[in-house]
């Protein structure tokens, strides 16, 4: 009787698939779940935000008179301020304020010619490339948008001033001086200037300002300006960057300038070290020169919090947004751990350089953060605005890893954690209406929702900035008892009945929230969280709610099915790779295609009609299609195609001796170098017959790898040579040596992102693909791949290397070498000879070792070495014919006993379905009858 009449297997697998979830995606869902959002932002550098009630708009004013507005702090649109006097060149010279008040009777109020005193000594000044960090805020008393703008000067010859205005746009006409500096300067007379209103007439400026170029040590620099009433209704202004760090005045709330009545002690005037001036006021942090910039202060809960951006703000400059905080408006301000924001020596506090860690860090630079293409760097010159409509948004500029020094506004919504320190949301806002009420009183994300993998983002301190370093995400996993593991682990929890949540990573403890969030750049929906550590370190977490999971996957998916099957398939290819979608298959004659997607020809008479059927599920959600194709017989199967001409060797790892098939006299050994464990042998890997090669990487094991005797040694190679292997990469290490040949100083080697390299060891090379100087494909991780290069003799002026993943010819982008002292660039430069007579010259060739790298962690399998170049058809005729099982599936009946289960740790390969074709992931299933890699095993008590 033919095969096909006995299939009891095939017959029960047809009934009852799997228990059914609640709630089915379908493609049109999927669909409408992933869609494009676009963005429209502005680039304003150095924002600074205000709510105008009129129109219903945030707006936010940058330097070089830059300016934006937006209804929901998402899409902006550009727009414009003009001055009343109608020119930068007049609009800052006289002032509209003649008298102000000081104990009690009006005074004259210095004519401070703003454009002059900061133009005096540069006659080629141009004003308006140095009207920087505007702050506009609506004063009631005086009915007044009032503008606080820095004019920058040369040497700190610079002022912040002040411009009034009916309209939050314009005109503004310029009022008087707030606050200068650069008295030291002989061309700049503190006669101008209001300092003899402050102190009383001097006979000569106070020696403690009489600083010479040392000015920047000891007092500040008046710009960067950010004023704001604090909880009693008090005006006050911030202001400083670098030089003598971050200061603060308080203001007269009628005429919204400095107020003369208020008296500040001298604190160390005469040192490098003050802390408070009669003119310059209270310093808040800062000083001696130490890195500072952009201070903004506002009220949340119960602190005032005091923001300041370290570093420079060129995308290389280690420009970061620092937090610290106080109970009252002008300080002291301190950190998480009681560090002061005040300075007490020069110390280096940003970049690989700093010794001082002080003031939460709440994001640094970062890359492949969800659908991210560019990194963002140097973000900073924040502002942060508690709306009235409970939500509190940071509005910052950041740039990007993109080679320019373009800039745009990002804003993302922050959070209050348990012990009132601000978190930043890990996404831009997308309009989400949590609150920090809502985060105290409820649990926003159900506890049976949290466990799953989560990428995960470490803002740390001490980033390579000047080498454009920037964080990538590791993955963890949250898991239902409470621990953390993956890349990092610990333990997580939700306080009751609110959504702060603490999480260790290691021996550190953060602490957050966790909230629901929409992804940048997509409609797709996220269970997200953000936390910070005592020592001012944040992360981020997030994972894709498990709907949108499978909305991803769902419009990400190319499917692996081919309708007539004559090798295996990689049937979880089909799966994009998202740790929280599970995909299962089963299959109604699982004898000719298993599960796994293994093509079983042997024996099969003729072609079988299969219905793979595929299910993803996330949580309570899947999504489940079948499909129908033929399992050709084994005659039908078999390729005329003499592939396998000219093949000297093939290594299966299959018997003991590690021989090879064509010559068993020659023995593969798997070896080490530097490291006390050898590569293994692993049984039943999926879409692999049999044994495979296990190389070890990690600690202590730095080359773990195979070697094979070269089989091409001595050969004339008249045509060339090829090589090829089965590969699977278990991570993204991808400067691994896949394989190479060395012979003496010279050698050859393919590695992980598919760079090829060969150097003679005597001057001549050729890099192919270098990742340094062009972006490829990688060869990726967790699936099996067939691994093919060609080298031919005969195409020295075209090109002698071929590299083919899964017999598609891959694109060789990027072609740098040097040939007998001559740099060439193009793939004709170089004469590939060489390379093949290396081939010849060498006595071992290595899976895992010969490059300048160690091994890779991976598997291999189905070494093939050719004295020919092999074509592109014959290359796919040899993957058709050596990927496929060579053992018989079962016809009927039960053929193994098995005395116990599985082990948990043994591989996929070994996992075990019910006869309903339902994986069973229990380590000691229950006793019965399973389906394991088209075989019946009956496993006992």
């Amino acid at each position: 009787m033919k095969r096909l009449t006995t299939l009891l297997i095939g017959m029960l697998l047809t009934a009852g698939a799997w228990a059914q979830d609640s709630v089915e995606v379908t493609q049109t869902q999927a669909k409408s779940m992933y869609k494009t959002v676009n963005k429209k932002w502005v680039s304003v550098h150095d924002p600074s935000v205000v709510w105008e009630p009129t129109s219903q708009r945030y707006y936010i004013f940058g330097s070089h008179r830059g300016v934006g507005y937006t209804a929901d702090m998402q899409n902006w649109t550009s727009a414009s301020q003009t001055w009343q006097a109608g020119s930068n060149s007049v609009a800052f010279v006289t002032p509209a304020v003649k008298k102000v008040k000081k104990g009690g009777v009006e005074v004259d109020f210095p004519q401070f010619n703003a454009m002059e005193w900061s133009a005096r000594t540069d006659a080629s000044y141009n004003i308006d490339g140095n009207m920087w960090a505007p702050d506009v805020l609506w004063n009631p008393v005086m009915q007044k948008w009032c503008m606080y703008l820095s004019i920058n000067g040369d040497a700190w010859h610079s002022s912040i001033i002040l411009l009034t205005s009916n309209n939050i746009t314009g005109p503004y006409l310029y009022q008087g001086p707030v606050v200068i500096c650069g008295f030291q300067d002989n061309g700049h007379s503190y006669k101008d200037t209001d300092l003899e209103l402050v102190l009383g007439t001097q006979a000569s400026l106070p020696s403690r300002y009489n600083v010479g170029n040392n000015w920047g040590r000891r007092w500040p620099h008046t710009i960067d300006p950010a004023a704001f009433y604090d909880e009693e209704g008090k005006l006050w202004l911030v202001y400083g960057s670098w030089s003598g760090g971050i200061w603060m005045l308080e203001l007269d709330e009628e005429t919204g300038l400095r107020d003369y009545n208020v008296v500040y002690p001298s604190t160390n005037g005469n040192s490098d070290g003050v802390t408070s001036d009669p003119y310059f006021g209270t310093k808040v942090g800062g000083g001696y020169y130490v890195s500072g910039e952009g201070p903004y202060i506002e009220h949340i809960g119960q602190y005032y919090y005091l923001f300041v951006s370290y570093g420079f703000y060129s995308p290389d400059g280690g420009y970061e947004m620092r937090v610290f905080r106080s109970e009252h408006p002008n300080g002291p301000y301190k950190d998480a751990q009681g560090r002061s924001a005040i300075f007490t020596s020069y110390i280096m506090n940003y970049g690989t350089g700093s010794s001082d860690t002080r003031g939460e860090k709440l994001m640094g630079a970062y890359n492949n953060w969800g659908f991210m293409t560019v990194g963002e760097c140097a973000q900073g010159h924040n502002s942060i605005i508690a709306a009235n409509d409970g939500r509190t948004y940071l509005i910052y500029h950041t740039k990007f890893n993109d080679g320019t020094v373009g800039h745009k506004v990002r804003v993302h919504q922050v959070f209050q954690n348990k012990n009132g320190w601000l978190v930043a949301a890990p996404f831009e806002y997308n309009g989400e209406t949590t609150t920090d009420t809502d985060i105290a009183t409820q649990q926003l994300v159900a506890t049976d929702e949290i466990p799953g993998t989560y990428q995960l983002l470490v803002h740390k301190y001490r980033m390579d900035y000047a080498n454009y370093e920037e964080v990538t995400p590791v993955e963890v996993c949250l898991t239902a008892d409470g621990k953390v593991t993956g890349a990092y682990s610990g333990t997580w929890s939700i306080a009751p009945n609110t959504s702060y949540l603490t999480i260790k990573l290691g021996s550190i403890t953060y602490n957050g929230v966790m909230v629901e969030e929409q992804m940048d750049s997509k409609s797709l929906r996220t269970i997200a969280f953000t936390a910070m550590a005592t020592n001012g370190v944040n992360v981020w977490g997030y994972k894709y709610r498990p709907e949108y999971a499978l909305a991803w996957q769902l419009n990400n998916q190319k499917s692996p099915i081919v309708t007539n099957v004559t090798k295996s398939m990689d049937l979880y290819a089909l799966h994009q790779g998202d740790p929280n979608v599970q995909l299962n298959w089963q299959s109604n004659h699982p004898e000719a295609i298993s599960c796994d997607g293994m093509y079983y020809p042997i024996g099969l008479q003729e072609d079988v009609p299969v219905t793979l059927t595929a299910r993803l599920s996330a949580g309570r959600y899947f999504w489940q299609q079948s499909y129908n194709v033929t399992a050709l017989s084994e005659a039908n199967s078999q390729t005329t195609i003499e592939w396998d001409k000219g093949l000297l060797a093939r290594y299966t790892f299959d018997t003991d001796d590690l021989a090879n098939t064509q010559d068993p006299s020659q023995q593969a050994q798997l070896l080490h170098n530097g490291t006390t464990q050898l590569p293994t042998l692993v049984e039943g890997e999926p879409l692999r017959n049999g044994k495979v090669v296990q190389l070890n990487f990690g600690a202590n094991k730095k080359e773990s790898y195979v070697s094979i005797p070269n089989p091409l040694k001595d050969s004339s190679l008249t045509n060339g040579a090829t090589i090829a292997f089965f590969v699977k990469r278990a991570d993204n290490n991808l400067w691994d040596a896949l394989f190479g040949m060395a012979n003496g100083d010279a050698r050859l080697f393919l590695t992980g992102n598919l760079y090829v390299g060969f150097n003679s060891g005597t001057g001549n090379y050729i890099d192919i693909n270098h990742p340094n100087t062009v972006q490829t494909e990688d060869l990726g991780t967790g699936r099996w791949h067939l691994v093919t290069i060609t080298f031919d003799r005969k195409k020295t002026s075209t090109g002698g290397i071929t590299l083919y993943i899964d017999a598609q010819k891959r694109t060789t982008d990027k072609y740098e070498g040097k040939l007998n002292g001559n740099a060439f660039s193009t793939k004709t430069g170089f004469d590939y000879n060489l390379v093949v007579d290396h081939l010849a010259a060498c006595d071992q060739l290595f899976l895992g070792n010969g490059s300048y790298w160690g091994s890779p962690s991976a598997m291999i399998d189905e070494v093939m070495v050719f004295d020919r170049v092999l074509a592109s058809y014959e290359i796919n005729a040899m993957l058709q014919m050596v990927n496929r099982s060579f053992t018989p599936g079962t016809a009927s009946g039960i053929e193994e006993l098995l005395p116990q289960a599985p082990s948990p740790n043994t591989h996929h390969a070994t996992t075990l379905y019910d006869l309903q074709g339902r994986r069973v992931n229990n380590s000691t299933p229950q006793p019965g009858i399973y389906v394991r890699n088209g075989k019946k095993y009956l496993i006992r008590k």
